[in-house]
C-alpha cells in the first residue's frame, strides 16, 4: 500500500527542466509535499529559430510521475493539477490536434517586421505592448515562412493550453499567457478578434478563453482523444481535475509569496526579475513589461542573466563549482577590494574592470555577487517608480531565487533596499526544502488548490509561502558606503 496520497500536482515545464511538486498526506494524515525535476527533452529549430517538439512533454511527466510512484506516492484518489510553462510558447495545431510545427519558443525574437506592421496598424492600443516574442507576430511570421500552414493550422494556443487539452480533452486559451503574447484585450480579458481580423489572421483559430486557474476539465483515460504517447500520464492521474495554467513570471509571483500592491519580489534565478502588482485602473509610467495576475496586473522588469551570469563567472574561473564554498569567500573578502563589474555578453561572466585579474579570489567573488545585486537594485528603483498613483506605496521586498542564497548577495540587496526606502521590511522565504527556490512550481501547485477561487489565494499563499526577516551583519554598513556611489 501506498505510504503518501496525492492530492495536488503542479508542474514548471521551462527551457532546462520538467520540475513537478506534489503535496498530499502521509500515512498519519499530516501534510507532506515531495519534488522531482526531470531534464528538458526536444528542444530543436525551426527555420532557424529555437523551438520545442511537444512529443517529448508526455514521456518528460511519465518519467516525473513514475519517479513519484517509486517514492511511495499514489495517484488513484482523484485531485487538483495545473502547470506553469515558458512564456510566449506558441502551439500551431492540425486537425488531429497535433502541433503542425514545433513551438516556437519565448527565446525567438524573429519577428521584429512583423511587429512594426502591427504597431503600423494601432492593435498595441488593444492589447497592450507588442514584443518579438509575443505569439501575435511569430504566428504572423511562421506562415510567411510556410504559407501552406494555413490550410493546416486548426487553432493556436500555447503550450499550457495544449498540454490541458491531451489530458482533458478540452481545448482553452489560458488568460494568464494569452493577455501577454497580444491576444487578449487587455481591458476585457477577451479574445481580441478585431485585431486578429485586422491582422490578416482567423479569429476562429483560437480556443474559448478561461481565466486563469478555471477549470479546464477531468483527466479521462478512457477517452479516445488522448494521442497514445499521452495515456500513461492519463492512467496515473485518471479523474484528476486539471484548472487554467500560468505563464511562468505569473506562477512564479504566486509560488515565492505575492499577494498585494504594497510588496516587490526580488528574484535572483538564472534570469533575474522584479515583479510588484498593481490594480487594473492604475496608470503607469510604461517602462515595465505587464503581465495577468488573476484580478490584478503584474508589473516586471528583467535583468537577461543573473544566476546565469554568476554560473558564467564561476565556470571561466576553472575552479570547482562549489557554490557554498565561493560563498565563504565572498565573505571573506575585504570590502575595500570590491570592484564593480558590469554585465557583459551572454557567456562572459560579466565586463570586468581594470586590473580585475590582480584581485584576489575572494575579492573577484564578492565584486560579481555585488555588482549583480546592484543591478537588480537598479531594476528595484524603476519599479518603485512605475506606478505613477501618489497613493501606491511599497514597504516590503521579498528576496528569492537561487542566487539569493548567497549571503553577500543577499546582504548588498538588504542594504540597497534600505537606501531606497527607508522604512522597508526584507523579506525571506521560512522553507528550506527543495521547493522552496522552485517558485514557478509552487505557484502551479497553488494554482491547483485554489482551481479560480481567488478569494482563497491570499491565505493560502501566506500558509504554504511562509517568510521571515532577511536578517543582516556588521558587513551591512560597509555595502552601503559601496553602494552610495551607484544609488
Amino acid at each position: 500500500m501506498a505510504e503518501k496520497t496525492a492530492q495536488f500536482l503542479g508542474f514548471d515545464l521551462s527551457t532546462s527542466a520538467l520540475s513537478v511538486g506534489v503535496r498530499g498526506v502521509g500515512v498519519d494524515r499530516s501534510a507532506i509535499e515531495d519534488f522531482v525535476a526531470v531534464r528538458c527533452r526536444g528542444a530543436t529549430q525551426w527555420h532557424g529559430q529555437p523551438c520545442y517538439d511537444l512529443d517529448r512533454v508526455p514521456q518528460m511527466l511519465t518519467s516525473a510521475l513514475w519517479q513519484f510512484e517509486d517514492r511511495g506516492w499514489s495517484f488513484s484518489s482523484p485531485g487538483k493539477l495545473s502547470c506553469s510553462v515558458r512564456q510566449h510558447d506558441m502551439v500551431l495545431m492540425d486537425d488531429r490536434g497535433w502541433p503542425a510545427i514545433p513551438a516556437l519558443t519565448w527565446e525567438c525574437h524573429i519577428a521584429e517586421t512583423q511587429v512594426g506592421r502591427l504597431r503600423s496598424l494601432a492593435v498595441d492600443d488593444v492589447v497592450g505592448p507588442i514584443e518579438p516574442r509575443f505569439v501575435l507576430p511569430k504566428l504572423l511570421w511562421a506562415l510567411e515562412q510556410e504559407p501552406e500552414l494555413a490550410r493546416q493550422v486548426r487553432h493556436v494556443a500555447l503550450t499550457g493550453d495544449w498540454i490541458a487539452a491531451q489530458l482533458t480533452g478540452n481545448l482553452r486559451l489560458s488568460a494568464s499567457d494569452a493577455l501577454s503574447n497580444a491576444l487578449l484585450d487587455q481591458r476585457t480579458k477577451e479574445l481580441a478578434a478585431d485585431v486578429i481580423t485586422r491582422s490578416d489572421l482567423d479569429p476562429n483559430w483560437f480556443p474559448p478563453v478561461i481565466a486563469s486557474g478555471a477549470v479546464v476539465g477531468t483527466v479521462d483515460a478512457n477517452g479516445n482523444r488522448v494521442h497514445s504517447s499521452w495515456q500513461p500520464v492519463c492512467d496515473v492521474l485518471s479523474g484528476w481535475t486539471f484548472a487554467a495554467g500560468l505563464g511562468d513570471n505569473h506562477a512564479s509571483a504566486v509560488g515565492c509569496g505575492l499577494t498585494d500592491v504594497d510588496t516587490i519580489v526580488i528574484s535572483a534565478g538564472s534570469s533575474g526579475t522584479v515583479v510588484r502588482l498593481c490594480t487594473p485602473q492604475a496608470s503607469l509610467a510604461g517602462n515595465a513589461a505587464c503581465f495577468e495576475y488573476y484580478d490584478d496586473r503584474l508589473l516586471l522588469t528583467m535583468l537577461a542573466e543573473c544566476a546565469l551570469w554568476y554560473n558564467d563567472f564561476i565556470a571561466q574561473s576553472g575552479r570547482p563549482p562549489d557554490h557554498a564554498a565561493s560563498n565563504e569567500s565572498a565573505l571573506a573578502a575585504d570590502p575595500s577590494r570590491i570592484v564593480r563589474v558590469k554585465p557583459g555578453p551572454a557567456g562572459s561572466g560579466g565586463s570586468h574592470p581594470e586590473g580585475w585579474q590582480s584581485l584576489d579570489w575572494p575579492s573577484q567573488v564578492a565584486s560579481t555577487q555585488f555588482s549583480i545585486a546592484l543591478e537588480m537594485l537598479m531594476l528595484v528603483r524603476g519599479m518603485l517608480s512605475e506606478v505613477v498613483e501618489s497613493q501606491a506605496t511599497v514597504r516590503r521586498f521579498i528576496v528569492t531565487g537561487g542566487l539569493s542564497q548567497a549571503p553577500l548577495f543577499r546582504e548588498t540587496v538588504t542594504a540597497g533596499l534600505a537606501r531606497l526606502v527607508p522604512a522597508a521590511q526584507v523579506m525571506v522565504s521560512q522553507r528550506t526544502d527543495r521547493l522552496a527556490f522552485q517558485s514557478a512550481t509552487y505557484g502551479a501547485l497553488i494554482n491547483a488548490m485554489t482551481q479560480g477561487q481567488y478569494d482563497q489565494l491570499p491565505a493560502t499563499i501566506a500558509d504554504l509561502c511562509p517568510l521571515q526577516p532577511c536578517a543582516t551583519t556588521d558587513r551591512s554598513a560597509a555595502l552601503d558606503t559601496l553602494l552610495a556611489t551607484y544609488l
